[in-house]
């Protein structure tokens, strides 16, 4: 028979990995969930949440960059 709590660990373990969190960062995540500390969870998932926001903006950054650099050089072209 399935144990649904490892379901959802494994679950949670899986969407974790997914969203870029590492091996020691799921682990965590998992044994917080099991000693029952949800509101400890919830902090991990906002800060990581946060760090992937501001990776994608200085990524933004980069792209703006060069989308600046392309529309200069063709416009000196023409």
């Amino acid at each position: 028979m399935n144990d649904p709590e490892k379901d959802n660990e494994s679950a949670a373990a899986r969407n974790l990995k997914d969203a870029g969190c590492c091996d020691e960062f799921v682990d965590k995540f998992l044994e917080l969930g099991r000693d029952g500390k949800e509101k400890e969870q919830g902090r991990m998932l906002s800060h990581h949440r946060a760090e992937l926001l501001e990776r994608l903006h200085e990524s933004q950054r980069q792209i703006d960059c060069l989308d600046f650099l392309i529309y200069k050089r063709r416009r000196d072209k023409a």
